[in-house]
C-alpha cells in the first residue's frame, strides 16, 4: 500500500513541476509579446503623428471643394427658383 501512495506522490510530484515549468515559458512569451506589442503601438502612433498634417491637408481640400458645390448647388437652385417665378 505504501509503495502505490509514494507512486501517487512521485507522479504528482513531476506533474507540477511539469507543470511549473511550463507556465512559466507560458508567461515568459506572454511578456516578450506583451512588449512588441507596446512597441508596435508606440511606432504606429509616432507615424500617424507624422501624416496628421497629410489628413489635415486633404481634410481642407476637401470642405474647399464641398462648400464650392455647395455655393453652386445654392446658385443653380436660385436659378430655377427665378424660372419658377415668372
Amino acid at each position: 500500500m505504501n509503495f502505490l501512495i509514494y507512486t501517487c506522490v512521485i507522479i504528482i510530484t513531476v506533474t507540477f513541476v511539469f507543470l511549473s515549468l511550463e507556465l512559466i515559458d507560458t508567461l515568459k512569451q506572454i511578456k516578450k509579446t506583451a512588449s512588441e506589442i507596446e512597441k508596435l503601438a508606440y511606432n504606429t502612433n509616432r507615424r500617424v503623428e507624422e501624416i496628421e498634417p497629410a489628413f489635415k491637408a486633404v481634410n481642407s481640400v476637401t470642405n474647399t471643394l464641398i462648400s464650392g458645390w455647395g455655393k453652386l448647388i445654392t446658385f443653380v437652385g436660385t436659378l430655377f427658383n427665378k424660372n419658377d417665378e415668372e
